[in-house]
């Protein structure tokens, strides 16, 4: 059986990279999203008003740590 670890260490690293692209692009998505609920009429009922900043806020945090912290981690050069 041959083995060669270059080609299977190089396919590992295309796949997780493939993911982490995907999961950028998903944080994005979340993360307007997230400005999109913060971006309430004056003449919103405040009972949605309340819902909808909450969910804006937790929209835009989740969105940040998909999006943004893998880019951030990429860019300062950590493996982890």
């Amino acid at each position: 059986m041959n083995i060669n670890t270059n080609e299977i260490l190089s396919a590992h690293k295309k796949k997780t990279a493939a993911r982490q692209r995907v999961q950028e692009v998903i944080g994005f998505i979340i993360l307007l999203s997230g400005y999109a609920l913060l971006a309430v009429s004056p003449d919103t009922p405040s009972d949605w008003l309340l819902i909808r900043v909450v969910s804006g806020f937790v929209a835009l945090f989740a969105g940040f740590v998909l999006a943004v912290m893998p880019f951030l981690t990429r860019l300062t050069g950590s493996d982890q």
